[in-house]
């Protein structure tokens, strides 16, 4: 697999004036920075931005975002309203150069700054979705598909940017996609049948590990794959189960509570009683879901977890909660979720690192360079 990609905020308005390379940290840095002033920018259309503290953490480290929780839209404009602030038809924008088109970028990320409104954001999203990085373009999509009809020029990035090879332009892809056609052939093709399990002999209190949305054809948490073998190799006290837990990965609430009640039938099948957890994004929602079906775990570790209250695990069914997640992390922006878990009623230990990337948190790499190993 590829290297742990440490991103780093960078100003959008700088990010905006960069020549996009894909492949080198700058690049790729300054594609995620762009990707989260457009995705923040859809939540105020939305009428969903309205995390400050978000937006302070992300200032303090030099990454500042305007505040757009007044910018909820009121009607959806036309394709010509859209590009008009940008003084260009759609077609012509189509047909600029990189260098006219970072101008236009930066001309439109300069004015959501100074005049948020739905109208700068639909002007920056059109431009967006010319961007040479893939990243930009899904999220500036996902944007746009909010402050204008669903046309071709939207479906096509979204579609192209589910079938990338980059685990972040496909995740932020997927949940837009999701928004649009939960059913769409993408995502289905993702998605694991329910099948019974098989009872086995023996009982043990071993580790477990559990996968996301439209993740269950993933390596990375079967034997054999980077994050179970890391998991292995660092920590053999956690005695890490031979058989790692598959539900659907679909993103429904019937798929969430299915695949609660398959976990809690899993595990009894496989004689573990009060195992760890390990589970990422949305499994982390099936794996709190269980616990109200009586299942009990000793650790917890979410990874990536949209936080949403009504989805929170039985207090009394976990003895701790270990919460990983990167900062501004671009795919639980397109979900809605909540990015910091913060109540009292749990046993909760927080470890924030990195920025944007979804998938890092169960990259192998992250958890060597943030020092995670011993932490959990």
């Amino acid at each position: 697999m590829a290297a742990y990609l440490p991103y780093e905020p960078i100003d959008p308005r700088e990010a905006s004036t960069m020549s996009l390379v894909p492949g080198t940290v700058e690049s790729e840095s300054a594609a995620a920075s762009q990707a989260a002033l457009l995705l923040s920018a859809r939540a105020g259309v939305l009428g969903t931005e309205d995390d400050h503290e978000l937006r302070q953490e992300a200032e303090a480290a030099g990454f500042a975002l305007p505040d757009l929780s007044r910018m909820q839209r009121t009607r959806r404009l036309r394709v010509e309203e859209a590009t008009r602030p940008l003084g260009v038809s759609a077609k012509e924008l189509a047909q600029e150069t990189p260098p006219d088109l970072r101008d236009e970028m930066a001309r439109a990320t300069g004015e959501i700054y100074e005049h948020p409104s739905t109208e700068t954001a639909a002007a920056l999203f059109e431009a967006a979705m010319h961007s040479p990085h893939a990243l930009v373009r899904v999220a500036a999509a996902a944007g746009a598909r909010e402050t204008t009809r669903l046309r071709r020029q939207i479906r096509q990035t979204l579609e192209e940017g589910c079938l990338s090879d980059d685990p972040l332009v496909a995740g932020v892809a997927q949940e837009a996609m999701s928004k649009i056609d939960p059913k769409h052939p993408y995502l289905k093709a993702a998605l694991a049948e329910r099948t019974p399990h098989v009872r086995r002999t023996g009982n043990s209190h071993t580790a477990v590990i559990s996968h996301g949305t439209w993740a269950s054809g993933s390596s990375w948490y079967q034997p054999g794959g980077d994050f179970y073998d890391g998991l292995a190799a660092e920590r053999p006290d956690l005695n890490l189960h031979p058989r790692s837990f598959t539900w659907s990965g679909d993103y429904s609430t019937t798929a969430w509570r299915e695949g609660a009640e398959d976990m809690r039938d899993w595990l009894s099948n496989e004689g573990l009683a009060r195992p760890d957890l390990f589970a990422h994004s949305h499994g982390a929602t099936v794996a709190n879901r269980a616990t109200k079906l009586g299942v009990t775990f000793k650790r917890l570790v979410l990874m990536g977890w949209p936080v949403r209250s009504d989805w929170f695990p039985d207090p009394a069914r976990v003895d701790r909660i270990i919460d990983v997640r990167v900062r501004l992390d671009l795919v639980i922006m397109v979900d809605g979720g909540g990015q910091r878990l913060r109540t009292d009623q749990f046993n909760v230990k927080e470890h924030r690192h990195g920025w944007f990337n979804h998938a890092a948190t169960h990259d192998p790499g992250y958890w060597t360079t943030h020092g995670l190993w011993d932490k959990v």
